[in-house]
């Protein structure tokens, strides 16, 4: 049936809208283009004269009209702009012919072949309930050219470039769920801007080949025009799709459309295209159907997609280091190192328990558990022929320690083994590529370097959920002292509350995490080479050296960003580092939190540290998280708004056996003997180590015992009369303080110690300097003894006298003791003390804030 043979009652089944300004002649050949369609459906044309200043334009349209009438209509408007004339279209469309199932949109100045509504239109109605709108091939004529749009519609790539040109056939589904143009965008890349939408809203384009679409183009237009106001039109469009372009978004389009891993396990007879391995976003292929789709996208890399690295793995290493919660760090360092490798081997070493780490090291490792190949220098040495160590030329490696290692098995047999069948696949395959057009698009494997674009973020984590519930805890080393204690038990407390921690180290390739914390935590993350602390000498605020992270160069800044991308919030506990990425953070969604435990100072009293840089960067967070009232009280002096503060008190590190509070008390009835006196803690300069030192001298009739190591620097002078003892897990810990009688801490600064709170909770009574939180732990004379800070000399004195006094006093230390135990007794739960950070996160889930205005990819000055 031709466009000549339908009745003009008849409604269409089809409806082209054509916006008309200032091309009279040109929308008479676009217009006879739609009447000589095709085929069984009904077509009519929507001319939308948007108040063109040609009188030529609207004498064309009505021509038309009054000769077909029910195939061409004629709508006027005042001049609102091209997407104002396609909305009035639609409406018109919509309104009146409630059958019509799809509308095309065709600018004034371009043609359709005869076949191309009846093909499009098939297409659509064959395809699913997802598919929104059918889009052609780029055939252009006036300047002539070719450009295929050819391949799997992704939405991913859409958000890079577009894909898409308006001359496409749109189903009415995406139109009836409220899809239109935005009017406010006059200077170009609206239709960009509306395939954007309808596919946040669910839809999906479809490519019909050979559409025979003809696209106008010369030398000037609105196109021209918006290819140099690209940038600015593209920040706006951006920034009024946020939600699309969120990284947890980004990682599951990513994961469902152009995944970054091709997965071979040992001895499986498949290939899964993943990023990440614990949940994969496509279904698995045969191995020879994986063949053939990475060779078929070496010879069309803009339509086709493999992903562009190949991830071989022995059997149990993809499982212990999922265990040891490192795989998805080892993944994105892998990634990071495949820059400039072209094979990367990842190498699983036992360490002690609890002991975590992972370092570079140069070349290949032996025996790597894990092979990771750059695809395309497999496509470029397997279409040669060559041999697979020419894929391999360029070599790194990984080391990981965990405390559990697999019986280890090398997984290069299997990886020759495939790169052998490819290269014979290569072989086989008919040279000719098929594709005569050229294609402007960038190739699919590079869809990962698309986040520097989107997000201004470097190596993205490939960690992939379906919430936002990823909390970050940043800190910038990991040895179980207090502060870490915290972090657990806030991971603890996420955990409970439905949220998924993770312990991120940004200064170090080596953390301590025991088997209890560590399944706390979703994830462990180390850094890139060299971690993003450090400080700038050259730069202080109130007297404390910045960050020195901004020195490090914008790429290692974008990966730290990238590592960080998939959380919802971050909660940076002394990590300075994160001070130089927290702005970047907000930018793209994450909300910000600085967590403050001390204030530190030098030796001489300067300040330094984190707080007083915190200060500097306090802009970028959204809140500030502290442990006591006193540093609360600190901050709002130091103009942090108090509405910003989370008070979250500190309570003890770890549950206490049952019972064994109540018996350590008990025991304490009636004992005698030596006074026994306790140090529990870092062996680091903070905790008055020298005072220790003096004391121990002054009280050569107490009983000492000492338990700790350093941790922040090297391991101290030995103390005489003092054997120190290893750390102590929770048990021994409580075990050590049921023993002694006295907590002695002659630290120079301090936070709010929870070794206070657990030697309290087991009726040993804390001896500490007044300093930091310690008069909000401790009632002097009540549940524990304070001295305050004088003279070095005098310091120890007063301790040495402190502890002469309970040696022979045992009522006055027996009621210490029972005060110390009541005091312990009626600290709140850990969900209670940390109600306030869960509500805070809550909040933003219900409420998600705006991101903030700072430009992603501007990351350093």
């Amino acid at each position: 049936m031709t466009g000549a043979e339908i009745a003009p009652e008849l409604p269409p089944d089809i409806a082209v809208v054509i916006p008309a300004w200032r091309q009279p002649a040109l929308l008479e050949e676009a217009i006879l283009s739609v009447l000589a369609q095709r085929g069984p459906r009904r077509v009519a044309a929507v001319v939308v004269d948007d108040g063109c200043p040609m009188p030529e334009t609207r004498a064309a349209a009505l021509r038309f009209a009054t000769a077909h009438p029910g195939r061409v209509f004629l709508l006027r408007k005042a001049n609102g702009g091209l997407s104002a004339a396609r909305n009035t279209g639609i409406d018109f469309v919509l309104r009146a012919w409630p059958g019509c199932r799809a509308v095309f949109f065709l600018d004034a100045d371009n043609r359709l072949g005869p076949l191309l509504i009846h093909r499009a239109a098939a297409l659509l109605e064959a395809s699913g309930p997802e598919t929104g709108w059918i889009y052609p091939d780029f055939d252009f004529f006036g300047i002539p050219g070719h450009a295929s749009a050819a391949g799997e519609h992704s939405l991913f790539m859409h958000l890079l470039e577009n894909t898409s040109d308006a001359g496409s056939l749109v189903s009415r589904r995406v139109l009836d769920a409220g899809l239109r143009f935005d009017e406010g965008m006059r200077q170009g890349f609206e239709d960009w801007d509306f395939w954007l939408r309808a596919g946040a809203a669910g839809f999906r384009g479809r490519h019909l080949p050979m559409s025979g679409f003809a696209y106008r183009r010369r030398a000037g237009g609105m196109r021209v025009e918006a290819e140099r106001r690209r940038a600015a039109i593209l920040a706006g469009m951006r920034a009024a799709l946020r939600p699309l372009a969120r990284p947890q978004r980004l990682l599951a389009l990513e994961s469902a459309e152009v995944p970054r891993f091709l997965l071979y396990r040992a001895g499986s007879p498949i290939a899964e295209p993943v990023v990440d391995p614990l949940r994969p976003g496509r279904a698995p292929l045969d191995r020879a159907a994986a063949r053939r789709q990475i060779v078929e996208a070496s010879r069309h890399p803009q339509a086709v997609h493999a992903p562009p690295f190949l991830l071989f793995a022995a059997l149990g290493a993809l499982e212990a280091l999922a265990a040891g919660r490192l795989l998805h760090n080892v993944l994105w360092q892998a990634e990071i190192l495949l820059r400039g490798a072209d094979a990367v081997g990842i190498a699983l070493a036992a360490g002690p328990a609890g002991r975590l780490g992972l370092e570079r090291v140069e070349g290949m490792p032996e025996g790597p558990a894990l092979l990771l190949y750059r695809t395309e220098s497999w496509q470029e040495s397997a279409a040669l022929g060559a041999p697979v160590a020419s894929a391999a030329r360029r070599r790194a490696g990984l080391r990981v320690i965990l405390p559990d290692v697999p019986t280890p098995s090398d997984p290069l047999a299997e990886a020759e083994d495939e790169y052998a069948a490819l290269a014979e696949t290569f072989a086989t395959r008919h040279p000719d590529r098929g594709e005569w057009r050229g294609d402007w698009r960038r190739p699919r494997a590079r869809a990962h370097l698309g986040y520097g674009e989107l997000i201004g973020a470097g190596a993205v984590l490939p960690w992939v959920t379906a919430d936002a519930r990823d909390v970050a805890l940043a800190a910038p080393v990991f040895e179980m002292g207090g502060v870490e204690r915290v972090l657990v038990g806030y991971a603890r407390a996420l955990r409970q509350a439905g949220w998924r921690p993770h312990l991120v180290v940004t200064g170090a390739g080596t953390a301590l995490v025991p088997a209890d914390a560590l399944a706390a935590f979703e994830t462990v993350q180390f850094p890139a080479r060299g971690g993003i602390e450090g400080v700038d000498p050259n730069t202080a605020h109130l007297g404390a050296p910045l960050p020195g992270a901004s020195g490090l160069g914008e790429g290692t800044l974008r990966d730290a960003v990238g590592q960080l991308a998939p959380m919802a919030a971050v909660l940076a506990t002394h990590a300075r580092g994160v001070h130089a990425i927290a702005g970047a953070l907000r930018g793209i969604g994450i909300r910000t939190v600085a967590g403050l435990h001390v204030v530190e100072r030098e030796a001489a009293g300067a300040p330094m540290g984190n707080p007083h840089a915190l200060l500097a960067h306090e802009g970028d967070y959204d809140a500030v998280a502290v442990v006591s009232e006193g540093l609360r009280d600190w901050g709002i002096a130091q103009g942090i708004p108090a509405s910003k503060i989370l008070l979250l008190p500190n309570g003890p590190g770890h549950e206490a056996a049952p019972g064994t509070a109540a018996a350590a008390l008990a025991a304490r009835e009636g004992r005698d003997g030596r006074l026994r006196a306790l140090f529990l803690g870092r062996l680091d300069p903070q905790k008055g180590l020298d005072r220790l030192r003096d004391i121990v001298a002054l009280t050569p009739w107490a009983e000492w015992r000492a338990a700790g190591r350093a941790v922040l620097g090297r391991e101290p002078e030995p103390i005489p009369g003092l054997d120190i003892e290893p750390p102590a897990d929770g048990n021994g810990v409580d075990a050590l303080l049921a023993w002694a009688d006295v907590l002695v801490l002659p630290s120079r600064f301090e936070g709010s110690p929870l070794i206070i709170l657990e030697a309290q909770r087991m009726g040993c009574v804390p001896l500490v300097t007044q300093t930091g939180a310690v008069a909000e732990m401790v009632a002097d004379g009540v549940d524990g003894l304070l001295v305050e800070v004088r003279a070095d000399p005098a310091v120890s004195a007063a301790f040495a006298d402190r502890l002469a006094a309970l040696s022979v006093d045992r009522g006055l230390l027996l009621a210490l003791a029972r005060g110390a135990a009541a005091r312990a007794a009626a600290l709140p739960d850990l969900a209670t003390r940390t109600r306030p950070l869960l509500d805070w996160l809550q909040a933003g889930q219900n409420g998600p804030a705006e991101p903030s205005d700072v430009t992603p990819e501007v990351l350093a000055p």
